[in-house]
């Protein structure tokens, strides 16, 4: 996850899950897919948000976000003996096939699948009542909860071990006082209240006010 990034854009280098044989391409030596998951943040070239960059815009955002993380480019340095991320030629961009970017904002014929709060309790199991018949992808039931590349991954384990017993799953590690938070997060959300670090932020804030109208008055 680029953390300093406007558009919260995480990367995965797929190669990393791909067999050693399998040819990216020509003088490619690695392949990075993207996602930009907030769509309300201007970006700091065009001011403008996801919602409202022309493609081209779109490219030059994502690519100046990914080029100033300094701690991506210490993980590519540690990596490739201390060459950074500036010094490898890109080689192409491609920006998702189906979008359509407009003035009103960006479209696309086949609306994508996500999974949100309301629709955890309808995702199918990767199992189903048709004996051959298996299920995978981020849509599916998964410990992640959430339509990533990890809960997709996740999903892909779960279907082979459906098939195949010996296939091994590792069980996302959820502490008890994760689960806690987890649960408290789910009432905020139900009563629209901010999250719960929102929440305390929010909650501090006041109460600074609160002692300081306090001392004021004293």
């Amino acid at each position: 996850m680029v953390s300093d990034s406007e558009f919260n854009i995480t990367l995965f280098a797929v190669e990393q899950v791909w067999d050693k044989t399998v040819n990216l391409g020509k003088n490619i030596k690695s392949l990075w897919t993207g996602t930009s998951c907030i769509s309300s943040v201007p970006g700091s070239i065009y001011n403008k948000t996801v919602n409202n960059c022309t493609k081209g815009e779109f490219i030059e955002e994502i690519k100046r976000q990914i080029f100033r993380c300094g701690a991506l480019d210490e993980l590519i340095k540690e990596a490739n003996n201390g060459k950074g991320l500036k010094e490898f030629s890109l080689a192409k961009v491609e920006v998702w096939h189906e979008w359509d970017f407009s003035s009103e904002g960006i479209g696309t014929i086949h609306p994508k699948w996500v999974t949100t709060t309301n629709t955890q309790a309808y995702t199918p199991a990767q199992k189903t009542s048709v004996l051959n018949l298996f299920l995978a992808g981020a849509h599916t039931k998964t410990q992640a909860q959430v339509w990533s590349i990890e809960g997709a991954v996740e999903s892909g384990r779960r279907a082979a071990k459906a098939i195949d017993d010996r296939v091994t799953v590792l069980d996302q590690f959820r502490p008890l006082w994760i689960r806690g938070l987890s649960k408290i997060d789910d009432i905020l959300y139900s009563i629209k209240a901010p999250q719960m670090i929102d929440s305390l932020f929010l909650s501090l804030i006041l109460l600074s006010f609160w002692v300081f109208l306090r001392a004021q008055k004293t």
